[in-house]
């Protein structure tokens, strides 16, 4: 009785998790307005700048290995990124806190091929003045913050699809056709 237990605590906890990461999703883009910057380094040690991405739409996601909601919708995260694969579109995953061979080994784990950054001492995180996990941020091709949202919206979802296109398109309207 007593092993049965023990065995059904860490099941328990579990299903909590992925109940809690359901009840996450759904969550709305909302507007926010704000200009940001970062340079880190990525996970084969590449100094990376927000800056480096102007031109195109970006997906900023804040994450953690430990996290349950942001591993789900890490799946979500990399169709969202083959989907808009042809247009200037780029995801960038910022990992929160982890040390780089903890979070090297949980990618390959996962088979997570997205962009990875290194927010190790979490300055970044705490100068978007994030506070909780998942969190992201849709920065137009100019690098201001246009959208924001805690959780997951749906990556997937028709109405979080349409506001990133309109971010692309607006990049479109700027380029002069020649």
């Amino acid at each position: 009785m007593v092993k049965l237990r023990v065995f059904r605590a860490p099941a328990i906890l579990m299903l909590a998790c992925l109940v809690s990461s359901v009840s996450v999703y759904g969550t709305q883009l909302e507007p926010y307005t704000a200009t940001a910057e970062f340079t880190l380094i990525d996970t084969n040690d590449q100094t990376r700048s927000l800056s480096d991405y102007k031109g195109k739409v970006v997906l900023v996601n804040f994450w953690a290995s430990w996290c349950p909601p942001c591993i789900y919708e890490m799946p979500e995260l990399t169709r969202l990124k083959k989907q808009l694969s042809d247009r200037p579109f780029e995801i960038l995953a910022l990992n929160v806190g982890e040390k780089k061979y903890r979070v090297r080994k949980f990618a390959k784990l996962i088979n997570f091929n997205l962009p990875v950054l290194l927010d190790t001492s979490k300055n970044t995180f705490d100068a978007w003045n994030i506070k909780t996990l998942p969190t992201s941020f849709l920065i137009d091709t100019d690098g201001n913050i246009r959208y924001r949202v805690r959780g997951n919206p749906g990556w997937e979802e028709k109405e979080t699809i349409t506001i990133i296109e309109q971010l692309i398109s607006e990049q479109s309207k700027k380029t002069p056709i020649p």
